[in-house]
């Protein structure tokens, strides 16, 4: 090996050095904003679990010191941990208690029109009712509808709340609701 190769060498392994060693400290790096990201998120998650559904407003922590209110009940907390660099921020949002409007159906106006006729596929619970999509998936294969929740059984039909049901079931074969 002649001098030259050795000195182009070493010029290039001293002009690489600095970049290589910003890549070796990287992980190091990441895995501290991490660390901040997975304490200031765990704050988060635990201010808005602690409030969901209360009935008063939340006072922010020092670890929280972000609320900002969306209006209608709901909140959005900011939670921050780490220094410099480092510093990570995490925002979760949550909803007060959501009071009750008292409604009641006294004329028994429903939404949708009763089914003509049921299947015997119960409804599934991403649409208790079948409205939103499931009949109309049922019907396409020249299914009936499919048997929402409260009709399943004697003691769900009068478990059921009439103001909550979403078409009639009146005329199910259990009887005339006790409610309705």
């Amino acid at each position: 090996m002649n001098i030259t190769s050795a000195v182009v060498g070493l010029a290039i392994m001293g002009s690489a050095l600095p970049a290589i060693t910003n890549m070796t400290i990287q992980p190091m790096l990441a895995q501290k904003r991490a660390n901040n990201f997975s304490v200031a998120e765990a704050a988060a998650v635990t201010f808005a679990a602690a409030h969901e559904g209360e009935d008063a407003t939340p006072v922010a922590t020092e670890a929280c010191p972000d609320l900002e209110n969306l209006g209608d009940g709901a909140y959005e907390i900011s939670c921050t941990h780490g220094e410099g660099q480092f510093i990570q921020t995490v925002s979760r949002s949550f909803r007060l208690e959501v009071t009750s409007t008292g409604y009641t159906n006294p004329t028994r106006s429903f939404a949708w029109e009763t089914p003509s006729e049921f299947s015997h596929i119960e409804c599934p619970v991403n649409d208790p009712w079948g409205v939103a999509y499931y009949n109309a998936h049922l019907a396409a294969g020249h299914l009936k509808a499919c048997l929402p929740a409260p009709a399943w059984s004697r003691t769900r039909y009068l478990e059921s709340n009439p103001d909550d049901w979403l078409f009639d079931l009146s005329s199910w074969g259990y009887g005339v609701h006790p409610d309705y």
